[in-house]
């Protein structure tokens, strides 16, 4: 019988043979072209995930942000913190985080360019969002990050996972069936294996990144979201969108809802190390 890790890296192959995202074992810039999208005001309003983590956090601590990109999570948190630090392997994400905290005179962040598990950097919170769908060998690095962290770890996921959240448009239009990334259940069941009882807790707020994903759109927004989804702009596309339209969207007195997005929640996943290594 294979190992829970095992079968988390059969779902991340899987995915990568059939083309589901780029392989990030190999030490390219995959983010060059994206990196400005990540970047968002670190004094908006905090969402419901940035006060979830907020909550575990002391102003003595030391916040490990891994992969955490251009700060969009660690640099809203940093006036909680003693001191933020961003490990981050990608020479455009870590562009993008230096330019934010300038902009926003933060004088506690600094960066650190390694791969995570090439990195000495320590703290008492280790925090990462929306990376583990890319780690094929989940088991170290998991192990990396609570050997890390004095205090706890956190990780924020979605589920479904940002690159299945179509699959079910993509199942009613196309009768598609996309293998899926590695997501909450592969890695759950991961973390049982290794020893760590974590606590789950699901945060029910839109895809930050999908404002539609929240409503009231009119029926021609509704339409140009499916396209735009399946990175389509054309007459037959547009027409099967809407012969399917109530199958794909729900009316509500303030306007249409995507159906296949209505269950994406964010998950933050954390358990605390009590300073203990993981062997």
């Amino acid at each position: 019988m294979s190992s829970a890790a095992e079968r988390y890296a059969a779902v991340h192959d899987a995915a990568l043979a059939a083309g589901r995202f780029a392989d990030h074992r190999r030490r390219a810039d995959h983010w060059a072209d994206l990196a400005e999208l990540f970047r968002v005001n670190p004094y908006r309003p905090w969402d419901k995930n940035l006060h979830a983590i907020a909550g575990y956090l002391q102003t003595t601590d030391v916040l490990l942000d891994v992969g955490g990109g251009a700060g969009r999570v660690s640099l809203p948190l940093a006036g909680q913190v003693h001191e933020v630090v961003l490990v981050e392997p990608s020479d455009s994400m870590r562009g993008q985080f230096i330019a934010s905290r300038d902009e926003a005179g933060i004088t506690n962040a600094r960066v650190s360019p390694d791969w995570w598990l090439d990195s000495t950097e320590t703290g008492d919170v280790a925090i990462t969002s929306d990376v583990v769908y890319f780690v094929r060998d989940i088991e170290p690095f998991v192990a990396k990050l609570h050997n890390s962290a004095s205090r706890r770890v956190i990780i924020c996921i979605w589920r479904p996972t940002p690159g299945d959240m179509d699959n079910e448009l993509r199942r009613i239009l196309y009768d598609e069936q996309p293998a899926p990334w590695p997501g909450l259940p592969e890695l759950a069941t991961v973390l049982w294996e290794m020893g760590l009882l974590p606590d789950i807790q699901v945060i029910p707020q839109a895809p930050w990144w999908i404002p539609e994903a929240a409503g009231g759109l009119s029926d021609t927004e509704a339409v140009e979201l499916a396209m735009a989804r399946l990175e389509r702009d054309d007459e037959p596309t547009r027409r099967q969108v809407q012969d399917n339209f109530d199958r794909l969207f729900e009316r509500g007195p303030n306007g249409l809802s995507p159906r296949w997005l209505s269950g994406a929640r964010e998950v933050m996943i954390t358990w605390p190390t009590h300073g203990v290594q993981l062997v």
